[in-house]
């Protein structure tokens, strides 16, 4: 297996067989939406928002080298974690399942993008910049802009 791949790796949380992934996968979640993920939507109008969690799952094969891992694999990771609204630094409520070989590995986002970047020798923000959805998480500023007007007589 690649080093750099092997040192993501490293970063798991949690590893478990394979054959368990449902079962592992619907825990991870749930810690997750307990770690302090954005609330997805309200209950009731006036009630608490319902912690949104997901998992992204991941199958690496142990021959997979790095450099198809970054051109393949991280573009893909990066653009769903900003269309989700899962932003770094924390990427809050996503967790990567990652099936390699007969194991199930367990990441967290935040910790899988911040080390790829490292790797790779840029820094997260430019690691979303060249892959993420390419939407301003901003208002625009500027003057405001004149609507057409209907020009016809009513």
């Amino acid at each position: 297996m690649d080093d750099r791949i092997s040192a993501l790796l490293d970063l798991a949380y949690r590893n478990v067989p394979a054959a368990e992934a449902n079962t592992a996968i619907a825990q991870a979640r749930q810690q997750a939406a307990e770690s302090g993920a954005a609330p997805a939507r309200p209950l009731r109008e006036d009630g608490p928002g319902v912690p949104l969690s997901r998992s992204y799952e991941l199958v690496l094969d142990p021959a997979t080298e790095w450099q198809r891992f970054e051109a393949d694999a991280l573009p893909r990771l990066v653009y769903h974690l900003e269309s989700v609204g899962a932003h770094p630094p924390l990427c809050k409520g996503i967790v990567i399942a990652a099936f390699v070989g007969d194991r199930l590995y367990f990441l967290r986002a935040a910790d899988l993008v911040r080390h790829a970047a490292e790797a790779i020798g840029i820094s997260v923000d430019e690691l979303f910049r060249r892959h993420g959805t390419r939407e301003s998480r901003t208002a625009a500023r500027g003057p405001p802009l004149a609507l057409p007007g209907n020009d016809k007589p009513r």
